[in-house]
């Protein structure tokens, strides 16, 4: 299980989010991350079920999307317009990059089995 490189991924995702979670200021940003953070984390625990794990890892991306979305809606309009962003808020940037970089090992990995199957 910790053996795969996208375990590492979605360990790094629940912790990066964790961090964005505790410095959002607004409540549905830490409910958000919370769940992004949980879903990071029990993809991890279904390594038997690469099917179920690319679909996660889906809708976490879908979930991070969101999560930019109401930070760029909250930070735009309840201060100014201000282009100066806070550091966290490159956290889900990266958690973007880092399921999409998860999502690809669990079909490497999907595809590794399949053509053992086909050898058999």
């Amino acid at each position: 299980m910790w053996q795969r490189k996208q375990t590492i991924y979605l360990a790094l995702i629940a912790i990066l989010m964790v961090v964005a979670s505790i410095y959002a200021v607004v409540v549905i940003l830490q409910v958000l991350g919370g769940l992004i953070a949980g879903l990071g984390c029990a993809n991890i625990f279904q390594y038997k079920n690469r099917k179920r794990q690319m679909a996660l890892c889906s809708l976490g991306i879908l979930m991070l999307l969101v999560w930019v979305g109401f930070f760029c809606y909250d930070h735009y309009y309840l201060h100014g317009g201000s282009t100066m962003y806070p550091l966290y808020a490159i956290l889900p940037i990266v958690s973007i990059i880092l399921f999409w970089m998860a999502k690809k090992g669990i079909k490497h990995d999907d595809d590794l089995v399949r053509s053992a199957d086909r050898l058999r």
